[in-house]
């Protein structure tokens, strides 16, 4: 088989995609969609390695891990260790599981122009109908993010406890999928917090999207935070928190998935 450097790139460009998303899925981590596309094409040049004697190591299972330890880090970076450890193990057997279904149609259906080597995906087909398939699993993968990001976290409440200058401040947040903000320099996370609960402190301003357009919440960075949900406690120090109003009877705060993925 005549395989395409175009062809192979971007198949294996989309099928790493799909990978990442899946994994951000199952592992309730955030991310971003620049972040995804460049570990996408990390991923469809590790594709081209197998027209590449020189870098044959990379094929080696020790050249797969680091590869995919790369692809992760790319595509979430690093937070903390087990975050990016139970990244990278959902992601590389999500790999794992994909080529062993790919592998069991290419062994008992022999579907004409579908090759596997060496973990790399192939797909012997013309230019329009990789255009076509690629809208396809865009489109697909679109509708996936939209519905869990309505889903994700639902109605989950937790108890958090704020500590600021030698004080705590104990309430309640909801987990909101749709809560992205971060602080610009230092790229943390921010939960909104009900400004009648916290005292007015300004460390930082943070801009925003409100109803009536841009605008930018008062925030700072607090000693540490404390999320429990029954026996579990998370404590984190590299967050902000901003003030606003929260309009609800049940918490007082909204926090950020990426806070409770533990």
């Amino acid at each position: 088989m005549v395989i395409y450097v175009d062809v192979l790139f971007v198949v294996n460009f989309f099928i790493t995609y799909l990978l990442l998303i899946s994994t951000s899925f199952f592992a309730k981590s955030e991310i971003k969609q620049y972040r995804a596309v460049l570990a996408s094409v990390l991923g469809g040049l590790y594709s081209l390695v197998i027209i590449c004697d020189k870098l044959n190591f990379l094929l080696s299972l020790i050249g797969k891990i680091i590869i995919s330890m790369l692809i992760v880090f790319v595509a979430f970076g690093f937070i903390r260790v087990w975050t990016y450890f139970k990244n990278f193990i959902i992601f590389y057997f999500s790999n794992v599981l994909f080529l062993g279904v790919i592998s069991a149609i290419c062994m008992f259906f022999s579907p004409k122009g579908m090759t596997v080597k060496n973990s790399n995906v192939y797909f012997d087909i013309s230019a329009s109908q990789l255009l076509v398939s690629a809208f396809c699993a865009y489109l697909v993968t679109y509708i996936i993010i939209k519905i869990t990001n309505r889903t994700l976290a639902k109605g989950e409440i937790y108890s958090l406890s704020i500590f600021v200058d030698a004080k705590e401040y104990k309430l309640f947040a909801f987990a909101d999928s749709g809560n992205k903000l971060r602080e610009p320099f230092s790229d943390y996370p921010v939960i909104i917090v009900d400004k009648s609960k916290m005292p007015d402190k300004c460390e930082r301003l943070i801009p925003c999207q409100t109803v009536s357009g841009q605008g930018v919440l008062k925030a700072f960075k607090p000693d540490k935070i404390i999320i429990s949900s029954g026996k579990n406690k998370i404590e984190i120090t590299k967050v902000y928190v901003a003030l606003s109003d929260v309009d609800s009877k049940k918490f007082s705060a909204v926090l950020s998935n990426e806070l409770i993925n533990i």
